[in-house]
């Protein structure tokens, strides 16, 4: 699944001529096997909304298409309507991307990408979802596995599960936020980051309004399910990370360089695992809405274990919360209540269910600045 995106696609069958980088073993759908599958044609007025200017139509009876970058998961195809079904319930018009070209290979294994976000190709708003909830295993924690499950259709009647989610632990709320005029992105998910603690103490030194949506549309903080790295305004991590870097060094711990980029904040992975790495928390808006990581939420072996970096970089024009951060707790957006409640896992709570949650898997990366925005 993908927060951030809205449309829902699947591998179809490969044209002679695409170019696919995923394995050849990848479960594929087959488009003429299914009687209920029907191409959204070029002259429809969903093809025309969803896809201005940029569906290579040539003739009225073309089928509808979308480019490789349209939805930024480098995919190509045509978009079709069919019968999902989600457990045992059967619903039919569901629109979808029905891929060709697949040219992440990050997706290695991967049938295809479930969109949602807020826009109105996502299963969110094409199932009328209420609230969903998502839990992100922590990398290499063999016991558990990721997960989605949702309350759908209007109705709490109408649940779909896969996999089973987690009982117990410290729950907290804070309001998802209603996009502003002129807002760059509203479809996705924004939340409201008042500031950052370092070992329990509040980073004052952060200019106040640092996390706001602007007036121009920018800013704001997002979460995202899929971009691995968290991503900070500038002013922010200006502050965060020498107080880390003084934590840790005063152990006798010292950075080394790693690439040729300045913000690559990175140790010696046999003197990080000894040293007290300095505990990071997010505050949000609402009543004790404090969301404390583990290490392992923000520092990440690379290089093939030889250096630990931290996965929380400057950005210039809004912040991104990454998978990683998220990993290792349930995180629920309860659409209609305007609400994101966030729970660890008790001590003993049993693990979630076996279903794995289409993500992007983290490679070996060498850090480097980004601007989203």
């Amino acid at each position: 699944m993908d927060i951030t995106t809205e449309l829902v696609w699947a591998q179809c069958d490969a044209c002679s001529s695409c170019v696919r980088f995923t394995p050849p073993a990848t479960p594929t759908f087959l488009p003429n096997n299914s009687s209920s599958f029907a191409e959204v044609g070029c002259t429809s007025q969903t093809c025309q909304r969803m896809i201005p200017g940029e569906h290579g139509c040539t003739h009225d009876d073309d089928p509808c298409g979308y480019p490789n970058d349209f939805y930024a998961w480098n995919t190509s195809g045509v978009l079709a309507t069919d019968i999902f079904t989600f457990g045992t319930t059967p619903v039919p018009g569901v629109m979808f991307g029905c891929s060709g070209d697949i040219m992440v290979q990050d997706l290695a294994g991967a049938s295809g990408v479930a969109g949602f976000s807020r826009g109105a190709l996502s299963l969110v708003s094409q199932l009328n979802i209420s609230s969903f909830t998502y839990f992100i295993a922590p990398h290499g924690d063999a016991a558990s596995k990721s997960f989605v499950s949702w309350t759908w259709g209007g109705s709490a009647d109408h649940q779909f599960a896969a996999g089973q989610m987690l009982t117990g632990g410290r729950r907290s709320s804070t309001p998802l936020l209603a996009a502003k005029k002129n807002q760059l992105y509203p479809d996705l998910y924004y939340v409201n980051l008042t500031g950052l603690q370092v070992d329990g103490q509040l980073l004052t030194a952060i200019p106040p309004g640092t996390f706001d949506v602007r007036p121009t549309g920018s800013g704001g903080v997002f979460l995202s399910s899929t971009l691995p790295v968290t991503y900070l305004e500038e002013a922010a991590y200006n502050v965060l990370r020498p107080e880390l870097v003084r934590r840790i060094q005063s152990q006798g711990v010292a950075p080394v360089t790693a690439g040729d980029d300045v913000n690559n904040l990175c140790f010696l992975t046999r003197n990080f695992s000894g040293a007290k790495i300095p505990g990071i928390a997010l505050v949000f808006d609402g009543a004790n809405a404090t969301m404390e990581l583990k290490v392992e939420n923000y520092f990440f072996a690379v290089a093939d274990g030889q250096l630990t970096c931290l996965t929380i970089l400057p950005s210039i024009g809004g912040s991104i919360l990454g998978s990683l951060l998220q990993a290792g707790r349930t995180m629920t957006c309860d659409i209609h209540g305007g609400q994101l409640t966030f729970q660890t896992a008790a001590a003993g709570a049993p693990t979630p269910g076996v279903w794995p949650m289409i993500m992007a898997t983290l490679v070996v990366w060498m850090l480097c600045p980004q601007n989203f925005f």
